[in-house]
């Protein structure tokens, strides 16, 4: 099989993790229709529905099945795409168009692509080495501005809320789970595949709860999602020095989840077994 259509063990791991964190964490904060204090326990109920599904890729997935799933990636790059442009648009640049903001994000896509999973999937690596001591320093310099309280009510919403923020992160990880598996060029052992999503749930599950510690869910429903974005990175309670890092934190990783989906859908519609 090609190089350019395959991707390592390594890099597939990485690569997937770094994706889905990014991917769970930005649905549920800030492109779901509100925030919920119950999103956490969305992440538990997504990895519960997605394994089913795993499962049966575990033996291999046909082309009609790859070209379905190259889709279902290539229309959410297309969401991580317009979602990093937005967030630019809020924070710094909203005298300048998404459309150009979006130029970039594209070319280091289109990059990716010539250099192959393998590059993505490194890159992932060395993200995911530096973005946890980077989250416990920003965790350790704010952390008496955290508010337990704001936790409650558990449920948010109730089970309604958390069983439909459970099928979006089910469908997520069964997406990005499922491309890496048919991408590796490795044998894959399915354990491997549980034990990687667990992580990036339980990674995500942190950043959702330490997220709504620092600023409570609006309930009431009626938070805009520029508002949401705006409380997510400069929220007027941490410190200005921390914006700059939380800002870097989430570029990088809206950038990774682009690249990366974007890869794996072009590699699954080359891809010839």
């Amino acid at each position: 099989m090609s190089e350019k259509t395959t991707i390592s063990r390594a890099s597939a791991v990485s690569g997937v993790a770094a994706a889905l964190i990014s991917r769970a964490f930005y649905g549920l904060m800030v492109e779901g229709p509100a925030l919920d204090n119950g999103a956490w326990l969305s992440i538990l109920v997504g990895l519960a529905l997605a394994l089913p599904t795993l499962w049966l890729f575990r033996r291999g997935v046909g082309r009609s099945a790859r070209l379905l799933l190259a889709a279902a990636l290539f229309v959410d790059a297309m969401k991580a795409l317009e979602g990093a442009a937005f967030s630019e648009s809020c924070i710094a640049f909203n005298h300048i168009p998404s459309a150009v903001l979006a130029l970039p994000l594209l070319a280091a896509a289109a990059r990716c692509l010539v250099l192959g999973g393998d590059a993505v999937g490194a890159s992932a690596r060395i993200w995911m080495r530096l973005f946890i001591p980077a989250l416990g320093l920003i965790v350790a310099l704010q952390w008496s501005y955290y508010r337990p309280l704001w936790l409650t009510p558990v449920l948010g919403h109730g089970p309604g809320g958390i069983l439909r923020g459970g099928v979006r992160c089910g469908l997520w990880m069964a997406m990005l789970g499922g491309a890496g598996m048919a991408l590796c060029r490795e044998q894959v052992r399915f354990e491997r595949v549980v034990r990687t999503l667990a992580v990036a749930a339980l990674v995500t599950a942190i950043l959702i709860l330490l997220r709504l510690m620092m600023a409570p869910a609006c309930l009431s429903g009626d938070m805009g999602r520029a508002l949401r974005l705006d409380a997510l990175l400069t929220n007027g309670r941490a410190p200005l020095l921390l914006q700059l890092p939380m800002i870097v934190i989430w570029f990088v990783g809206l950038t990774h989840l682009l690249c990366f989906e974007i890869w794996c859908a072009v590699a699954l519609v080359r891809k010839r077994s």
